[in-house]
């Protein structure tokens, strides 16, 4: 059970330590987000963003480089590489999949600093950060805050007006959870007000689990973006176009 401190955390992290950017640029921007990075997400996923002169960000647990998840393969260190030099963003998602809202700052930055030294390693760039589960408390926030250009979450929606570089909202794109009513809805919105939708998902299959897309659903996310005027830009690309 969760206790009283804890729901007080979670719930000032949602209103306090907010580092707010103005999204009045008078063009919307769609994002494309793949957490743990399956093998399929660099393949199918990155051949078909490119298709569209589009490119993704990647959230990486170091720890599961050549392995397995939930029964989906995940990258390599040659995948990552690739998608770099494709022009893709790769990002930090903790070394273990750490629930950061769990866990004390001590371990925390420990595993941040052990997915660090495998960037390092590889020489592979980040700056983002996305927490796994979308889990985050005040001092996850404070702390991922001072390490990181940008800490992504999840909870959904669009952002209008302005966003807060400290807890960016992302939106499920779920084969058997996200419908296309919803994601031509989102996308409208975000053309017609200027904000910025980041979507988010794991493997690109045909059949994926739960938490993942196929390809033709990304396909057609990308296609009503790129009809409705909006630029498609990756995470820390978007950052930079809303401030400059």
């Amino acid at each position: 059970m969760m206790t009283l401190y804890k729901k007080a955390s979670r719930f000032a992290a949602r209103h306090l330590a907010g580092r707010w950017i103005d999204l009045r640029k008078q063009q919307g921007v769609v994002s494309f987000s793949f957490d743990d990075v399956p093998a399929s997400a660099c393949h199918a996923g990155a051949e078909i963003l490119e298709r569209y002169q589009a490119r993704g960000s990647f959230y990486v647990c170091g720890k599961l480089t050549d392995g397995t998840e939930q029964g989906q393969t995940c990258h390599s260190v040659k995948d990552l590489q690739k998608l770099v030099a494709d022009g893709h963003e790769i990002g930090c998602h903790t070394y273990s999949h750490m629930n950061c809202a769990n866990h004390p700052l001590s371990a925390l930055r420990q595993d941040w600093q052990r997915n660090q030294a495998f960037f390092e390693e590889h020489h592979l760039p980040n700056r983002g950060f996305a927490y796994p589960f979308g889990a985050y408390d005040l001092p996850s926030k404070i702390a991922a805050s001072e390490r990181f250009l940008y800490n992504r979450i999840t909870g959904g929606g669009t952002h209008i007006g302005k966003a807060d570089l400290s807890a960016l909202r992302a939106q499920a794109l779920y084969a058997d959870k996200t419908d296309a009513d919803t994601v031509l809805q989102l996308i409208q919105q975000t053309a017609n007000e200027g904000g910025w939708l980041i979507f988010y998902s794991h493997e690109v299959r045909s059949e994926p689990g739960p938490w993942g897309t196929t390809p033709e659903q990304l396909e057609m996310a990308l296609q009503i973006a790129t009809q409705s005027s909006c630029r498609i830009l990756t995470v820390e690309k978007a950052i930079a176009f809303f401030q400059s």
